[in-house]
């Protein structure tokens, strides 16, 4: 039988109670005292983001616009999107509601970093309040629409910042700590879990059992010091840019590690955005030994190196390729503007390629 957080918390305390000869409740207190302490240490450099304007997302109906946006692997519901190759989703299931987000001071400069979830209704303002209560007009410098990180500026110096715990430093069974403000209030809201494991979401992301949702997203993950452990974000194996947001209550949180977000901003400072990479293609979503090309958008990367229709992809990354969602996998995480190996048979003759994924605004359209 499943027992719930609560009672997995009481179990955990009594066992460590035993072994350190302390009473429960004595040691139930020492640990509310750690988190309060976590809270305290955090505060000056979590901020609370609000927003004013913008459009709700539109809300899909039991499926996309694109057929190769359900289901590819015959799994699930075969109505529910899924990654395609070709087209992002027109929007999300997931209504946004009014409220304030969660970001965390990057640099001492002004520079906050949050998640871009925040901010997919494209507000027409931006206000970041520090913890000392001073607000500042916040601009957009960049956005990552896949690893769904946002870096904002104010125009403020001499801010504090955290101290966050080296990627490879991070331990799973170690205590994951979220905070975030959008619950309200003048202090942010906590959540306690545990990092469950590393190098998810192709290495992208952390995953914790610490509750994550809409509340903390941006807002950071910290271990019992106080140190930042990663930018709490939602992730999928789907794209859209709220998906990964459905999954707030299923007990499997994402946050992106400090080696991953070091990367990411450096790319953001230069006033450009990451989007999510596509090849231009529909195929084969039944197929169980390569997916055979059925139609190629013009333009799209793969027109652009030759391959054609009836080309059958047997190969991506080094990878072997034998139904849509091995290649969904394999793809899913990949910016627009990175290179792909992509290997092919023609006509029974095996052939590589070198393809450069595109942004899904840069296609062009499928035939008839």
């Amino acid at each position: 039988m499943a027992i719930g957080r609560a009672a997995k918390f009481v179990v955990i305390v009594g066992i460590g109670a035993i072994a350190s000869g302390a009473p429960p409740l004595e040691l139930l207190r020492s640990e509310q005292q750690m988190f309060q302490s976590v809270i305290r240490m955090a505060s000056p450099f979590v901020v609370r983001i609000d927003t004013v304007g913008g459009a709700q997302p539109a809300v899909m109906s039991g499926q996309s616009q694109d057929d190769d946006e359900r289901t590819p692997d015959g799994e699930g519901d075969p109505g529910s999107p899924a990654p395609g190759p070709v087209r992002d989703p027109v929007g999300s299931r997931f209504p946004l509601a009014d409220g304030p987000t969660t970001g965390i001071i990057y640099g001492s400069n002004g520079l906050i970093l949050t998640s871009s979830f925040n901010f997919v209704r494209r507000p027409a303002l931006i206000t970041v309040t520090l913890a000392d209560g001073r607000q500042f007009v916040a601009d957009v410098v960049g956005r990552d629409q896949v690893r769904k990180l946002a870096l904002l500026k104010i125009d403020a110096t001499g801010l504090p910042v955290p101290q966050w715990v080296a990627s490879e430093d991070v331990r799973v069974g170690q205590w994951a700590i979220a905070l975030g403000y959008g619950y309200g209030g003048a202090e942010p809201g906590v959540s306690v879990g545990l990092i469950s494991a590393r190098d998810r979401m192709r290495g992208y992301a952390l995953q914790t059992d610490a509750k994550l949702s809409p509340a903390n997203y941006g807002g950071p993950l910290l271990d019992r010091d106080g140190r930042v452990l990663g930018i709490c974000v939602p992730m999928a194996q789907r794209p859209g840019e709220l998906a990964g947001a459905e999954m707030y209550d299923s007990g499997i949180g994402f946050a992106v590690p400090k080696h991953r977000v070091d990367a990411i901003v450096e790319y953001l400072m230069t006033g450009r955005s990451f989007y999510r990479g596509w090849l231009g293609m529909e195929g084969n979503a039944n197929s169980a030994d390569g997916i055979k090309i059925t139609k190629i958008a013009s333009p799209s990367p793969l027109e652009d190196v030759g391959v054609r229709a009836g080309d059958v992809i047997v190969k991506a990354k080094g990878k072997p390729i034998r139904n849509f969602g091995q290649l969904v996998q394999v793809l899913y995480m990949l910016p627009a503007g990175e290179t792909v190996h992509i290997g092919l048979e023609r006509e029974g003759e095996a052939f590589d390629v070198l393809v450069t994924l595109a942004r899904n605004t840069e296609l062009g359209a499928l035939p008839d």
